[in-house]
């Protein structure tokens, strides 16, 4: 049998919160040659892909930079990558003659789940037996969709185990009332610039009435930005491009389209200049604009 890649996909997860940033996808048309047959019908039934979708799709080499910038010096994870995914992309990119991505690191979430989890819970432990085991429906066998429940796999077993190994120890705890302020209020009192070691009542009183400000200047945030997502929603609605002020990955200036909410406090735009969609948080806007808006800005 001969592989041959028809389509990619990737997810690129912030290493804190694993929350995604960014995403990659396409199509993939084969090279075709004496040993390359058409799909099998077993492939077709498998992921949808028919060689009619295939037809128009651009060819390895026109997107190889793309998966290459994606995939280089990050660490990979996904689902038995170890023996067929990663295999597949460096002969790819052997086949055109160019440099495969390398690496930082790699995480197989198969032999890591074998080890971890067990197979004893959810059968086989392939990801469609884990996406039915814990609730996150069929497995589509489509690039982007798959690294997305790959995603939600990990942090399902991630939080099993973290529960059967506090749980206990967690129900044996008592929280019992005190009169005495706690660590956690005692950090509080010094940054407050009180002594803790005054009466806990009289400084928890006092910390209350600090706090007023402080929640009042949070109240004014959250309507600043309320007031930034009414404008970026008219501007999906519009499709319309903008010029995104923003503090996150790399600061400044940057052209985008934004698209649709991911939740509350984020959003999905397209970047202009890598035809990339991205995610943004909305609380790292530092403001948005429109093209006349910043020509105008920049000749005062």
């Amino acid at each position: 049998q001969k592989f041959a890649m028809i389509e990619f996909g990737a997810v690129v997860v912030d290493k804190i919160g694993l929350y995604e940033k960014e995403c990659y996808s396409t199509l993939i048309k084969p090279k075709r040659d004496a040993a390359l047959a058409p799909l099998s019908k077993q492939s077709i039934r498998c992921n949808g892909i028919t060689d009619r979708m295939l037809d128009k799709a651009p060819r390895f080499e026109d997107v190889a930079d793309n998966i290459y910038r994606i995939l280089h010096d990050r660490i990979w994870a996904g689902h038995n990558i170890v023996r067929f995914d990663n295999r597949r992309i460096e002969e790819e990119f052997k086949r055109i003659g160019k440099a495969p991505p390398v690496p930082k690191g790699v995480i197989d979430t198969y032999p890591l789940l074998r080890a971890s989890f067990g197979a004893k819970r959810a059968g086989n432990l392939k990801m469609a037996t884990l996406g039915h085991y814990f609730g996150l429906g069929a497995e589509r066998h489509r690039a982007l969709e798959d690294s997305r429940m790959n995603i939600e796999v990990l942090k399902n077993c991630a939080t099993v185990l973290f529960l059967e190994q506090y749980a206990e120890q967690a129900m044996k705890e008592s929280v019992e009332d005190s009169a005495t302020l706690q660590p956690d209020e005692e950090l509080d009192a010094k940054l407050l610039g009180l002594d803790f070691e005054d009466d806990a009542v009289e400084v928890g009183e006092k910390m209350k009435a600090l706090k007023i400000g402080e929640s009042t200047e949070q109240k004014k945030l959250n309507a600043a930005q309320i007031q930034l997502k009414d404008r970026l929603q008219k501007m999906m609605d519009s499709r319309t491009k903008v010029l995104l002020d923003y503090s996150g990955g790399k600061p400044g200036v940057r052209p985008i389209i934004p698209i649709s909410w991911d939740r509350s406090n984020k959003f999905k735009a397209l970047c202009v200049r890598s035809g990339i969609e991205k995610f943004y948080l909305l609380e790292r806007v530092v403001g948005i604009h429109q093209e006349t808006e910043e020509a105008d800005r920049k000749s005062v």
